[in-house]
């Protein structure tokens, strides 16, 4: 009895060199999605026949229109707008999401809801495969609201797909990632703050490793929906992060060391005045507490390079003698 066709031979190159595969990305506007739209859409042997960024606003999101996606406009909120995103996608990467959510939204909203809705309308649609961005520690029972939406949400993911990948993925260093930058407004000051001297340990890992896993996943839409630790080879304090990026940069601050204790009161009082601040007590939480875990494949048979944190910094920071 002849075998079906396998999946390379589905996403065999056409003749333009192109492979017969439609993705859908949310959270396009991001340091992930520009730099997974850029990689899909740059490289011959993986350029997709469709690509699509989806946005909230087409009026804010220039730094797109340069990129090999078409812009698609989309409400999260609406099953009619999130359908018409999604028809004929074969793959939706889901990398929106937040810890600090934007004004009018919550954490429930952004990591719960609207996975939620792109989930459910990825499926009626007939989506086959879905990637997600989720956190180190996300749980659906976590006292923590951030880990505990985003926990949610990967049940959902798991309810509705049986096919594509959980990236839970800590803090993300490249250039322009929202990390990178705050090392480098950190850096720019002779004085830096930080709560317990920077004595967290942390896991950074590269933008470019983080792509490339997604990368794989999307290429291989017939791989077992897997929940994967993605994290960087090295455990470091943030303070050792801060002073190696500030060598590149021909920076030495002084850390002032701020008690956790105090901090963290200050984080809760805040947050009752203004729950989506990113100082509440929740973003501390995930902010000044470890959540280590052990590089897991869980399963998943997506190749893991893993970038040191050294050679991050020479790819993203200028080095000034």
């Amino acid at each position: 009895m002849a075998s079906g066709p396998t999946a390379q031979d589905r996403l065999s190159a056409r003749p333009d060199g192109r492979i017969p595969i439609d993705i859908a990305i949310t959270g396009a506007n991001g340091a992930v999605g520009k730099a997974l739209i850029e990689r899909l859409g740059s490289n011959a042997a993986t350029r997709p026949a469709r690509l699509r960024a989806l946005v909230r606003d087409l009026g804010r999101s220039a730094t797109l229109r340069d990129l090999p996606a078409e812009l698609v406009e989309v409400d999260y909120d609406d099953a009619q707008s999130l359908a018409r995103a999604v028809d004929g996608a074969d793959c939706v990467a889901h990398l929106a999401g937040s810890l600090v959510p934007r004004a009018g939204d919550s954490l429930l909203g952004a990591n719960l809801l609207t996975t939620k809705n792109v989930a459910e309308a990825s499926r009626a649609q007939g989506v086959k495969s879905f990637v997600y961005l989720s956190f180190p520690g996300a749980d659906a029972r976590s006292e923590n609201e951030y880990l505990r939406t985003k926990g949610q949400a990967e049940d959902v993911i798991a309810e509705n797909f049986a096919s594509g990948a959980i990236f839970r993925v800590p803090m993300i260093l490249g250039q322009d990632t929202p990390a990178m930058n705050q090392l480098k407004r950190l850096l720019g000051s002779s004085f830096v703050p930080l709560v317990a001297g920077g004595a967290v340990r942390i896991q950074p890992i590269y933008l470019g490793d983080v792509v490339r896993a997604i990368e794989w996943a999307i290429l291989h839409p017939e791989s077992p929906l897997a929940r994967v630790n993605l994290v960087g080879p090295e455990t470091i304090l943030y303070r050792d992060l801060l002073m190696r990026a500030g060598l590149r940069l021909g920076r030495r601050p002084r850390i002032l060391t701020i008690p956790r204790g105090p901090a963290r009161a200050a984080s809760g009082i805040i947050g009752r005045f203004s729950p989506s601040s990113p100082m509440s007590r929740t973003v501390f939480d995930v902010i000044f507490y470890e959540h280590l875990c052990n590089d897991e494949k869980a399963g998943s048979g997506a190749p893991t390079p893993r970038t040191g944190v050294d050679e991050i910094l020479d790819l993203s920071l200028p080095r000034q003698e």
